[in-house]
């Protein structure tokens, strides 16, 4: 993927944005920020997709608004990870027990809503395009996933364990 460099280096944006080793009181700025950097993603995404999914001007025409409803709806998905990663942010690195295990429910429930969506647009684009060309957009879809969990991987510390007293 040729622009594959450049959503990673967006990915890294949002991950120092909004990374736990920021002060809470940066929060409204890290969240305009956030959007800035989601709005810029979510072009070159797009442009991602494209040059990589080749399609006639017939599958163009019916694959793109299904592109377009499938992005909203993973969009409003990421923006629950967003919120997620700030909350993780405030609370870090005093994180206390029952913090962690909200953010981890709420992390699973966010995974749970991912693959939904994916199994509920996947026979929308399998509708539309041909199985080599859906599979194929499906690949480039977890390949810039992949770059982006990476790099939030990478960004976000572990939570940081109290010393147990004996």
């Amino acid at each position: 993927m040729n622009r594959a460099t450049f959503v990673v280096a967006c990915c890294a944006t949002v991950a120092a944005l909004i990374g736990p080793r920021e002060a809470a009181a940066q929060t409204v700025d890290q969240w305009t920020a956030l959007q800035q950097v989601q709005a810029d993603l979510k072009a070159d995404r797009q442009a991602v997709v494209a040059a990589n999914l080749p399609l006639t001007e017939a599958e163009a025409k019916a694959f793109w608004p299904v592109y377009k409803e499938y992005r909203a709806e993973v969009e409003k998905v990421g923006e629950r990870l967003a919120k997620l990663i700030l909350d993780y942010a405030k609370s870090y690195p005093s994180t206390t027990d029952a913090q962690a295990d909200a953010l981890i429910k709420e992390a699973l429930a966010i995974d749970r809503a991912k693959i939904a969506v994916r199994e509920k647009y996947f026979p929308k684009v399998r509708g539309v395009l041909p199985g080599q060309k859906a599979a194929r957009f499906v690949q480039i879809e977890n390949k810039i996933d992949a770059l982006v969990n990476l790099t939030l991987a990478t960004e976000i510390p572990l939570v940081p364990i109290k010393a147990v007293k004996k």
